[in-house]
Order: structure tokens, then sequence, then C-alpha cells
């Protein structure tokens, strides 16, 4: 648990504006509820009365984690040199013992302040320029482009299976698809009435456009055979239909959300590789650079954990525990954590399984996961697997040891 100060500024964030309450360990109100808007004159008075206090070095600024809202109080603080500690919600609703139906501002920001001193803090403390904070700024940029990306892929191809009905038969599997030459394809002739119509040489010069050499003979060849595959297609419209132009339009956002998405994995592993635990979570079997690099922004500082079931509580996979007289027993895990840490951490998980049957049978991750299969879901064995995990990480970034096979 952190040493707690003796004083803590408790922060009810709101969009625009937030409540302020300063309290003591002993119990005396420093600073009343007091409500500001998050405005540069306003953080400069809230300030003010610190060091009107004298109390600064011996306080700290806590707030709830509200999505973006807390940024602007979050960086003041920190830039002023304050111990700024950022919590789940859920820790102060937790910790909520009253069970009155009154809410109000001020009531929220005496909980918080409640909170502090009450709960233990799992190394919550907000840094600025942290490596850490940017990692995982950089990471739900990868995973926000991530998911719009998959949502413009499958209107893509809900769009080709009406426009281009045959187009399946083009690919060799199923992500050529997305292969430039076939994009680019589909962008010039959105239609199979427009390829059936084509030259062949114009088909392949459309094909040969994303590559910088010529591959005449090649392309040409494959021309004539998605010509003739064509041949008998008979798309859901007309190629004259005002709904052809629609396919153009998203493949021109694909195309740019494709490039955005992989420019930002590119920075997300450049500055993933400088973080301290990089190369032992690296080191890992079946952990490749974006895998590690992304366990590294929602994990953050692994040192700051004192062990691994702290990691656990901190994703939200800890086990919700019911105990009523004799009966006891543990329950759902609580996912009352960092969620984006546990869906990356079960796509690491996923991806070492699949890799270690073929190339690695004996990963302690495989044998694991295959040993609880026997007797669980495939969901409980992944959640069981993912702690085993968090322990192997937790072992090596300790110990400052790679993995050995």
């Amino acid at each position: 648990m952190d040493d707690k100060l003796d004083y803590v500024m408790a922060i009810d964030v709101a969009k625009g504006k937030s409540m302020y309450y300063i309290l003591s360990i002993h119990g005396e109100v420093v600073l009343d509820a007091i409500e500001y808007d998050h405005t540069l004159s306003s953080f400069k008075l809230i300030d003010l009365k610190i060091r009107e206090e004298r109390i600064k070095q011996d306080l700290a600024v806590f707030m709830e984690s509200t999505s973006i809202y807390h940024y602007p109080v979050m960086r003041y603080f920190l830039e002023q040199g304050y111990k700024v500690i950022v919590v789940n919600p859920n820790l102060v609703k937790k910790s909520s013992t009253t069970f009155r139906k009154t809410k109000t501002d001020k009531l929220d920001c005496i909980k918080i302040a409640e909170t502090y001193f009450k709960e233990e803090i799992k190394s919550n403390s907000a840094r600025i320029n942290d490596i850490y904070f940017n990692l995982m700024a950089l990471n739900r940029q990868f995973l926000s482009l991530e998911k719009a990306l998959t949502a413009i892929k499958n209107r893509y191809t809900r769009l080709l299976d009406i426009y281009v009905p045959e187009h399946e038969l083009y690919y060799t599997n199923s992500s050529d698809k997305y292969n430039k030459k076939y994009i680019t394809l589909f962008q010039y002739l959105p239609h199979s009435e427009y390829i059936q119509r084509t030259r062949i040489d114009r088909i392949a010069n459309i094909l040969n456009l994303p590559f910088e050499r010529k591959y005449t003979k090649r392309l040409t060849k494959e021309a004539i055979r998605l010509k003739g595959i064509s041949k008998n297609a008979y798309p859901g419209v007309s190629k004259l239909s005002s709904e052809v132009e629609n396919l153009g339009q998203i493949i021109s956002i694909m195309t740019y959300l494709m490039s955005e998405h992989e420019r930002a994995k590119t920075k997300l592993i450049t500055l993933g590789k400088q973080a301290k635990e990089y190369k032992y979570i690296n080191s890992i079997p079946g952990i490749g650079e974006q895998s590690a690099s992304q366990v590294i922004a929602e994990l953050g500082d692994i040192s700051r954990f004192r062990n691994y079931k702290q990691i656990n509580a901190y994703c939200g996979l800890e086990p919700s525990i019911y105990q009523s007289g004799k009966a006891f027993y543990n329950g759902r895990i609580t996912k009352s954590g960092n969620g984006l840490a546990r869906k990356v951490l079960y796509t690491t998980i996923m991806g070492i399984i699949k890799s270690s049957r073929s190339y690695y049978p004996e990963h302690p991750i495989n044998v694991y996961y295959t040993k609880k299969k026997e007797n669980k879901s495939t969901k409980e064995s992944v959640i069981a697997t993912t702690t085993k995990l968090i322990r192997i990480i937790f072992s090596l970034c300790k110990n400052e040891l790679t993995f050995i096979k």
C-alpha cells in the first residue's frame, strides 16, 4: 500500500467543472466543498489556497477516472508538482457504506476524500510525460483505429458481395481481399460488369498500380483469370446504380484507416521498446513486438505492484467472494479493473496458444491452458491462463530475467 499523506484534496470531476474538498487524516476540513470551472485562473486559485495553508508537500490530489474530463485537472496539478492519484470509480463506490439515496456533488467529494484514507490505493499515481502514460495513450488510439477499421472492413465486404459477388473466387485465402492490388482493382472497377468489359491489359495495369516495379507477365495471367471468373457473375445491382460509388468511398476510408493503423502500431512498438519491461515480456515465446508493447501500455510500470495478485486486481481478474455463515465460495471475476488490459491479455493468450501448438507445444501457457480445458469451459480456461501469464510476466520483470525454454 502507498504511504498516505496527511492531507487529501478530493476532486469530483464533471464536464468543464469540478468540486474540490480538502480533508486531513485526522478529519479536519481544510477546504469545504467548492466548485470551480476548468480554467487556468480557477486552477491557480485552488493552488494558491493550498500554498496559503502550507500543506502542498503533505497533500495528495485524489480523483476518479472520468474518461477524458479529468485530464485538464490532472495535467495542471501534475505540472505544479503535486502527487496526483487517479482511481477507478468502482473503488469509491465499494468504499461507500451509506444506505442513503441522497446524491450531491458535495457528498460525492466527501466520499472520495474518505476513500483515500480508508482504502488501499494500489499505486495509481500519475506522472507527467511518463513513458507508460504515453504508451497507454498510443495503445488506446491503436485500439480505436482497429475498431473503426474492423467496422469499415465489414462494410467493404458487404458491398463487394453486392457489386462483385464472385470476388471470393479471386483469392488464394480470405485475407487477400485486403491485398492492395485487389483493393485498387475494386476502386477502379467497382462492379462485375466493369471487369467483364475492361481489356485484359488494362486490368493488369490496374493490378500493378500499388507496386513500384512492373509485373506485366504475371499480372496479365491473373487478369485473364479474374475476367474469366467474372463472365458468369450477376451482381445485385446494375453498374449504373448510384449505389456503386459507395464502394469507392468505403475503399478510400479503409485505405486511410489501414495506413493510420499501421502508423500507430509502429509508434506503439517504437515507444514500447524503450520501457524497461519490454525485453523480459518480449522474450516469452508467442509474444511479439506489438503484444509486448500493448501489455506494457495497459499494465504500466510493473515494479509498482508488490505481487501478481495486485496485477490481477488491477485488471479485474480477481474472483468475487461470497461468504454467509458457513458458506464461502469464489464467484466470477470482478471485472472492476482495467477492461482494456483484460482485452490485450486475452488477445496475447490466444496468440501464444495458437503459435505454441505448432512451434512450442511444451510452452507453460499452452500446457496450463490444455490442462484447464479438461474440466473447464474455454472462457474459464482463458481467464485462469491469463493469471498464469501475469505470474510469469511479474516474475520475469521483478527478477530482470528473460524467458528460457
